[in-house]
């Protein structure tokens, strides 16, 4: 009975569960591109046709994998996120969010960040979310 009940919950339902999901995606997404600096790790949470869209240039799979940061004794980099919306349409999910990135190191000291993002995930087909498609807008201090 359970399984007959499971299988009839509507699409809304469930993907309010995958909501928690696309977010871990997101940090996820930072920490090993900044903090861990796992390639493979990163790699394989992008789709083969990945685009990073930043500062007006279009920075291809290869390109951004080939930018991960070496490591740095005295790197720190705090990220918090403030998702305004988390959307999924069949297996296609659409984030919107805020970044603000706190930064600290030896060579520039600390400074702050921020970012408007969105992010486009694409279920592949053994089931696993992986990002698509980053556009990256830095915020100016007004």
């Amino acid at each position: 009975m359970t399984i007959a009940i499971a299988a009839t919950l509507s699409p809304e339902v469930l993907a309010a569960d995958d909501v928690s999901e696309f977010k871990r995606i997101a940090v996820d997404y930072y920490k090993v591109y900044y903090t861990d600096l796992d390639s493979k790790k990163y790699r394989s949470m992008l789709t083969d046709d990945y685009l990073l869209l930043e500062n007006g240039e279009i920075i291809s799979l290869e390109k951004d994998v080939s930018l991960i940061p070496t490591p740095q004794a005295d790197y720190q980099r705090k990220d918090t996120f403030d998702f305004r919306s988390v959307k999924i349409h069949k297996d296609v999910a659409y984030l919107v969010y805020f970044l603000k990135s706190d930064i600290r190191d030896k060579q520039e000291g600390a400074r702050q960040r921020e970012y408007l993002e969105s992010m486009i995930l694409r279920r592949d087909s053994g089931g696993r979310w992986r990002v698509a498609l980053l556009h990256s807008t830095k915020q100016v201090a007004h």
